[in-house]
Order: C-alpha cells, then structure tokens, then sequence
C-alpha cells in the first residue's frame, strides 16, 4: 500500500441492546455513517420485535448507497427440542423514573414501514421490513457467517448491552458457516473486543446482569436471557494468547466513562426533522441531552484512543472477571495477562460530548446528501 492508498475500513460487528435507552441509537448512528467503517452487520441481544425493525430501519436510512442490506441478528434463547421462542412484542415502560419515553416501536414503524410517510425506499428496502422481525438471523448463525467470510484478525466487535449473543459464539460448534468452533473462529478472525460494561476496580454494572431471566427488568418485564452466567462466560473464558493463541485485545469501557458525556440534544435542536436517531433522542428524552455510554464505546471502536482516550493505567497487567451468581465483575491484578484494558477518557467530558455531537450531525447531514444529492 502506497503511502497516498487510503487507510484501509476498520470491519465492525454492532451486538446491541436497543430497547431501554436511546444511547443505543446514537451508537449506531456513529457506526452506520463512519467513512473508517465497514459495518458487517447488527446484533440485537435484547429480543423484541421492535428492537430488531429499529435497528434495521435505523442503518438502512444512514447507508442509502449501500447496495446490499446490512444484516440483523437476534438472540434466541436456546431450548432443548430445539423450537424457536417467538420475539415479544413488548416495549419499553420506564418504571423507574416515570419520564423517560419509548422511542423503538415509533423509529422501526415510521423508517421501517412502507405505509409510513417517512420511510425511504432503497433498492433492498431495510433488511427487515415492518412486521417481519422473526426474518433476523439467528444471532449465532450471523455471527458465525460474517467472521468466517472475512479476513484473519480484521474485525472489531463492540458488545453495547448484554453478552448473551457473544457467550453463545463462543460456545457454537462447528456447522455449514465454518468447520471452526465458536473459540477457533474468535481466535482467529478477531482483532478487538470491545464491551461496554462493568466498574472498575469492582461493581455491579446492569450490562452484565440484567438479561437474567430470573430478576426484575427495567421496562416492568423480566429479562429474556442467559443472564449473569453469560456475561461470566464471555469475560472468564474469551480466548487468550496463552491458551487458544489469540493476537486480539479487550477492552472494558465502564459505566462511569460515558455517564457524564452528555450528548442528542444537539442533534434534536439542530438536525433535520425526519433524522430517526434525531427523532429517537426527541421521543426518548424530549430533547435534554443524555449520557453516551454506548456512543463513547463506538467512538473508541472507530478512532482507537486519539486525543480523547486513554488506558486507565490503574488496571494495566489485569483481566476482568465476573461472578456468574450476580454479574458482579473485579479486576485481577495478573502480571501474564497484557491484552485486556480498561478505557478512560484522556479528554474532558464536554470535549468528547462536543465530539460526538458533532458526529452526529455530520452523519446525518451526509446521509441527506447521499440521499437528495447537495
């Protein structure tokens, strides 16, 4: 490659939980209309049928030039006969703090549906149209398709909500995608891990618990999931350098970095009306700004560290560990392990606001023009 060839597309797997929380969208907004990515495809771990119409209504509109559909996977929970569990058609009620609003079902109806006035039609048409969600991939089997069709040790995978999709990766065996394990397949076709999720140097982080089937949900529902003993899954037994040869790294964006970034209402004030993240943020939040875990862990996917980020030098020589009965997770000091860090910010959190935001409009102001034209 000559020193004037372009910096070659970073390879990116989106694993969301775009449901309870308008962060999501923002994230997939940054992942869909980055010039350094190709998006391969979008996980959903958080199964309803409206979390899998948004998420594909939401790339198909910010990738209008994209000749082929990015496709969606969902999680579905495993079952002994071996049936598929119909998604719910539940939405998000905030029982918390009785204000926050639900925006998926309105996002995959009005982007998603030809019958909508705001649906734009691509060629394709969004890879799950209205009232097609059980049309997804199974999580596992997209997976397993898109890191067998790409090239060794060239995709990032950013995990921004449950784990369950990736601890069931990890467990697969071989099949018509790859004769490789889930393990083999990780090892050998991952460069990057990023999860966000946990605290640090111990806690308990609702990414890494509250898919658990048997505890009390956000929305008033009950998690749908694999639960703590997925998380501990993934984070205790990721393929290592020493045990399975892997290059890759991990990195752990904690609850703490993106709660005080506080980004969408930019967007909102100044974006075009028909944007459904834009839309989404007004739906959600009613304008006010919000935190940016999930945006703050895509960013770090995109850019690496830059000028906004570093590795927190107080867990360098580690590895995160979680408890399987609670999803609570520490950081063990271990002089062996080189490849797991956990992100900080290097910048002030109004700087990296002022940076995502400006993000978010020029996504979706370049997807207008790639769309109408200038």
């Amino acid at each position: 490659m000559s020193s004037q060839d372009p910096k070659p597309k970073k390879n990116l797997i989106i694993d969301t939980d775009l449901f309870s929380d308008v962060d999501d969208a923002g994230a997939l907004l940054l992942a869909s209309t980055s010039p350094h990515i190709n998006l391969l495809g979008v996980l959903v771990n958080k199964p309803s049928t409206y979390s899998v119409l948004a998420a594909s209504a939401i790339v198909s509109y910010y990738t209008p030039s994209q000749s082929k559909s990015i496709p969606i996977g969902v999680f579905r929970h495993p079952t002994s006969d071996g049936t598929v569990i119909p998604l719910p058609d539940t939405t998000f009620l905030d029982v918390v703090h009785w204000h926050l609003g639900e925006f998926v079902s309105k996002i995959a109806y009005q982007f998603g549906s030809p019958s909508s006035p705001d649906y734009v039609k691509k060629p394709e048409g969004p890879s799950i149209p209205w009232g097609h969600a059980e049309d997804a991939w199974d999580a596992v089997h997209l997976y397993r398709k898109l890191l067998s069709e790409a090239d060794d040790e060239s995709v990032t995978i950013v995990s921004i909500g449950f784990l369950d999709n990736l601890s069931l990766l990890l467990d697969s065996l071989s099949d018509s995608f790859s004769p490789l394990t889930g393990r083999q397949l990780i090892s050998q076709k991952v460069a990057e891990l990023v999860v966000m999720g946990g605290r640090y140097p111990e806690g308990r982080s609702w990414n890494f618990f509250g898919s658990d089937p048997d505890s009390p949900h956000h929305n008033g529902g009950r998690g749908l999931g694999l639960g703590p003993k997925g998380t501990a899954n993934v984070v205790n037994n990721w393929p290592t350098l020493q045990r399975d040869g892997w290059k890759g790294r991990v990195v752990y964006v904690s609850d703490e970095v993106g709660g005080n970034v506080l980004t969408g209402a930019e967007l909102v004030k100044k974006g075009p009306k028909g944007d459904p993240v834009g839309r989404a943020y007004g739906y959600y939040a009613y304008g006010e700004a919000r935190p940016s875990w999930d945006p703050v862990a895509v960013l770090y996917a995109i850019d690496g560290l830059g000028e906004l980020f570093k590795y927190d030098e107080r867990y360098g020589h580690g590895r995160n560990w979680v408890n399987e009965k609670d999803g609570s997770n520490r950081w063990i000091l271990e002089v062996e392990t080189k490849n797991q860090f956990v992100l900080a910010l290097k910048a002030d959190h109004e700087t990296v606001a002022r940076e995502i935001d400006g993000l978010f409009l020029e996504g979706v102001l370049s997807a207008v023009t790639e769309r109408d034209g200038p």
